[in-house]
């Protein structure tokens, strides 16, 4: 069985004839570069926060003064003891599932279940824009699409 692939290109005159197009990328690419800088300063704002975080908490276990309540600008901070659940990745499931089985006794399913779980997991399909080989500088579209 043969398969042939068509490409279709539109050419940059034709892409800017519509005043909205080059517009729409312009801030696409605007937007998409900003999300990425504010994605990454997240992270290392994040990282230092949960430094200075440690340093509290270390320096308050230290003193043995655990259930301080340090009052600043109006409002307290205080540690916590936080409950946080494990991600419940189909591996995990896998994990649980097996140990249930043999826990209980009997027949072990598991294979069987994860099989049905993947064969039926489902997804959703979506169409999005992917930017490549563009690094820093202008935002203006100048390749042909």
């Amino acid at each position: 069985m043969l398969f042939y692939v068509v490409k279709l290109t539109i050419s940059f005159i034709e892409i800017m004839s519509d005043p909205g197009i080059g517009t729409y990328v312009r801030h696409w690419l605007h937007y998409s570069n900003l999300a990425s800088s504010f994605f990454k300063q997240f992270g290392a704002a994040r990282k230092i926060r949960d430094d200075y975080e440690n340093n509290i908490i270390t320096t308050l276990r230290q003193r043995n003064i655990e259930n301080a309540i340090i009052q600043i600008n109006g409002g307290q901070i205080r540690i916590i003891t936080k409950r946080e659940p494990n991600q419940l990745s189909l591996t995990r499931m896998e994990e649980l599932i097996s140990g249930y089985y043999k826990q209980r006794g009997g027949k072990d399913e598991t294979k069987d279940i994860m099989l049905f779980i993947r064969a039926n997991r489902g997804y959703s399909i979506a169409k999005s824009l992917k930017q490549s080989g563009m690094v820093g500088g202008s935002t203006e579209p100048k390749a042909i699409l």
